[in-house]
């Protein structure tokens, strides 16, 4: 479960910025948050956030921070001494000078597996991690469990780490926590197996929806998820596809034989089970039986789009630990409804019974909804003259705090209220034509 993440120097951010999905003391939606500490009776947190922002405002850059983050912790041990830290994790500022080889820093406020809350940050440029710190909250206050300074190849053990006796050295490109990816340690498995199981998709990317459908599908034909295969369908379904049911077709070896022996166990992997949309079928008005669409070849992007989705969602439903989605435009090929309903489906306690949690980007104003989300659910990013994204929340507007909780967010959004709208200059370009 996420609280809050404070992060400054990556891409278009450039000073600190901060963004939480803590919950205010607001009573409006209880079912829109949840209590994840019975120790914390006052931290109550959210289970959804959405982010606007103008093309190019920099909302987008939060969630690949997540990406950034979560992908450097699972594969900087692979990087050898001496070796820079790719440019995929090292992406400062660039349209100020200073900045362009200062560090990137990241801290994260979360609960992992077990349900305490945790502390990890880190600092590091293009050659080596200038710091690196993980604390526990075992009372209100923090308690350190590791920690390392000025780019040192050695860690400082604190109070709270439970083995003392794990080896302390680390290369200076690689973050500490990396390396119990592979090492039995119990309390520092935990922390990395959350950030493992963080899911970051860019829905506009085609490669990412197909690599998205792929893992659904994969899951969704497996023997043992008939549950899932019941309630995908059903959403499917339901969601005026015209698609009775989600058929799984298994495709015989012998359709394989004439593949090259190096790359034939890969395909069929990828490749032994196809998906099909059932459909009726009608005849002078009346029902005539039924017909099968390849979700593949004939199923429409959008309906491959609400399986991915669908499915993700549904199966962070399914697991006993709550999941954490960040999602980029994930109205993309939905229709607004649509999408909507999905959000929905996060605040509804008898679905989302693990309060997993859900935060995307969009442009899609018609999801601004006073019926679905509170006030302090509704961030904004948005680029000052320098150039420079900045994060606020409607709950951050001081001329708001004692106007009721019911304003139509997506009108003010439109008028301009929020700001974080593009500046489109079009006399400027009708005027070249002229």
């Amino acid at each position: 479960m996420l609280i809050d993440i404070i992060f400054k120097n990556y891409r278009s951010i450039k000073d600190e910025q901060y963004f939480g999905i803590e919950a205010s003391s607001l009573q409006l939606k209880p079912g829109n948050t949840f209590k994840p500490l019975s120790d914390y009776k006052n931290l109550k947190l959210l289970k959804s956030a959405v982010i606007y922002g103008a093309n190019a405002s920099g909302k987008s850059n939060l969630i690949r921070l997540m990406w950034t983050l979560r992908n450097f912790v699972l594969n900087s041990s692979e990087l050898k001494a001496g070796d820079p830290i790719s440019n995929r994790f090292y992406d400062p500022f660039l349209l100020d000078v200073t900045s362009q080889n200062e560090a990137t820093e990241i801290t994260i406020n979360f609960i992992p597996k077990s349900k305490k809350r945790h502390r990890y940050t880190i600092k590091y440029n293009k050659t080596e991690i200038l710091y690196e710190y993980l604390g526990v909250y075992e009372t209100n206050w923090i308690s350190r469990i590791f920690e390392r300074k000025d780019a040192n190849e050695f860690v400082e053990f604190g109070d709270a780490m439970k083995n003392k006796k794990e080896d302390k050295r680390v290369t200076k490109n690689t973050l500490f926590l990396s390396k119990f990816g592979g090492i039995p340690n119990d309390q520092l498995r935990d922390i990395y197996l959350y950030f493992k199981e963080i899911e970051v998709w860019n829905i506009p990317s085609i490669h990412h929806i197909n690599a998205l459908y792929n893992n659904v599908q994969k899951n969704f034909n497996k023997p043992e998820s008939q549950e899932l295969r019941k309630k995908l369908s059903k959403l499917i379904s339901v969601a005026d596809t015209k698609i009775t049911e989600v058929h799984v077709s298994e495709r015989p070896d012998k359709d394989f034989d004439s593949l090259p022996e190096n790359i034939k166990e890969r395909v069929i992997k990828d490749l032994r089970f196809e998906n099909f949309g059932v459909h009726k079928v009608f005849h002078s008005g009346s029902e005539s039986g039924i017909q099968m669409l390849s979700f593949n070849e004939q199923e429409s992007q959008g309906t491959r789009t609400m399986f991915a989705i669908g499915g993700l969602m549904l199966e962070a439903f399914e697991k006993e630990e709550p999941v954490l989605i960040f999602l980029d435009e994930f109205d993309n090929s939905l229709h607004p409804d649509l999408a909507k309903f999905l959000i929905e489906l996060f605040h509804n306690p008898k679905i989302n019974k693990n309060n997993s949690q859900l935060v995307f980007a969009t442009h899609e104003t018609t999801l601004l909804d006073k019926k679905v989300f509170r006030k302090d659910q509704i961030w904004f990013g948005d680029k000052n003259k320098y150039g420079i994204t900045e994060f606020y929340s409607v709950k951050d507007f001081n001329d708001l705090k004692n106007v009721r909780s019911d304003i139509p967010f997506d009108k003010w959004y439109r008028t301009g209220k929020f700001g974080a709208l593009p500046n489109i200059k079009k006399f400027e370009f009708i005027a070249e034509y002229e």
